[in-house]
């Protein structure tokens, strides 16, 4: 089976579904997670900081990953530079620096929360860049379509 681009889109667009499902679950059990790492930790518990953290996360995440459906949908159709495509981009990089801040203040309880909030902003930087570009290619293209 050759692997082609219509066969790497569907792909990523199962994924993307899976990973909505995936953390829909979760934050379901979201107190039993924080309880277990209470539990696990060698430092003062954080349960309460941790649930509103985790919970804002998974709103944030929900949020990401339905823009990138829509995104992927509109590949999904051909629909490659439009409007539609960097406003799905820019939704999800705000939504990657607001992750970043929401474990930017649990890292004032455990320093982990650094890792999370510095991957998380460096992932929102590359999407605001990938948003710029697409912006771009928005431009030219609307400026191809009226050029007669």
């Amino acid at each position: 089976m050759k692997w082609t681009p219509t066969a790497s889109l569907r792909l990523t667009t199962i994924l993307n579904w899976v990973a909505l499902g995936v953390v829909t679950f979760l934050m379901f059990f979201i107190p039993v997670m924080a309880k277990w790492y209470d539990d696990v930790s060698l430092a003062p518990p954080i349960f309460l900081p941790l649930c509103i953290c985790l919970y804002l996360s998974a709103g944030l995440g929900l949020t990401a990953l339905l823009s990138l459906a829509r995104l992927l949908h509109n590949l999904n159709r051909n629909r490659i530079f439009v409007a539609q495509n960097v406003t799905c981009l820019r939704l999800i990089s705000w939504c990657c620096f607001g992750v970043a801040l929401v474990f930017l203040v649990l890292a004032w309880f455990r320093s982990l929360g650094l890792l999370v909030a510095f991957a998380a902003a460096f992932f929102g930087l590359i999407l605001r860049v990938l948003k710029n570009v697409f912006a771009r290619a928005v431009a030219l293209q609307d400026e191809a379509d009226y050029t007669i």
